[in-house]
């Protein structure tokens, strides 16, 4: 008999443990620590230059075509910032409208895209960010910088992995403050 009123006991408890008015817990993420900004010049045989972050390197992109090509890499986030030079040859609006290409490719996928220019007029320093916001775009953010009459300077970050952007929103928000500072230092030679 007590054997009975034990098992009845249990049920008992599992049916009202399992009632309908449960509320999910919410989907969390891992805290990610960024480290504090800090900048480091970097220089080299091409006729730029500019402030990069220390917890990223620069490694030169094997090319055919250009050996100005540079990948800046994040390896604890597993990003990349792309980064390419090209010199203008009388191609100036084919180039910035290839830009607004590749940006517009995202317009599907993309919550938002917010344009943000700089301008620098005493070092010949023109840019354009474009943060392209949504959780499911390729890359949360591109950009160009030119002089409008040699130099043309592009990059777009990308993360190799499925990103989540909401999880990952403080990484893209530091690399952005990186790409700011990229472009406040940034320096034709």
């Amino acid at each position: 008999m007590r054997q009975i009123s034990f098992i009845l006991l249990v049920c008992a408890v599992f049916m009202i443990g399992c009632s309908e008015n449960t509320i999910p817990k919410p989907t969390g993420y891992f805290h990610i620590e960024l480290p504090q900004q800090k900048y480091t010049h970097f220089t080299s045989d091409c006729p730029f230059e500019f402030d990069v972050s220390t917890v990223a390197k620069m490694v030169p992109k094997d090319s055919n075509v250009n050996n100005c090509f540079y990948n800046l890499e994040y390896p604890q986030w597993k990003a990349t910032l792309h980064l390419s030079y090209l010199t203008i040859k009388n191609d100036l609006k084919e180039l910035i409208d290839e830009e607004h290409r590749r940006k517009e490719k995202h317009i599907q996928l993309a919550s938002s895209i917010e344009d943000s220019i700089f301008v620098f007029p005493d070092r010949k320093v023109s840019a354009t960010i474009f943060n392209i916001n949504g959780t499911k775009s390729a890359t949360p953010l591109q950009f160009f910088i030119t002089d409008s009459t040699q130099h043309f300077f592009r990059g777009a970050l990308y993360f190799y992995h499925s990103p989540n952007n909401d999880s990952i929103a403080p990484i893209i928000q530091f690399i952005k403050e990186d790409v700011r500072n990229l472009i406040k230092t940034f320096n034709w030679k």
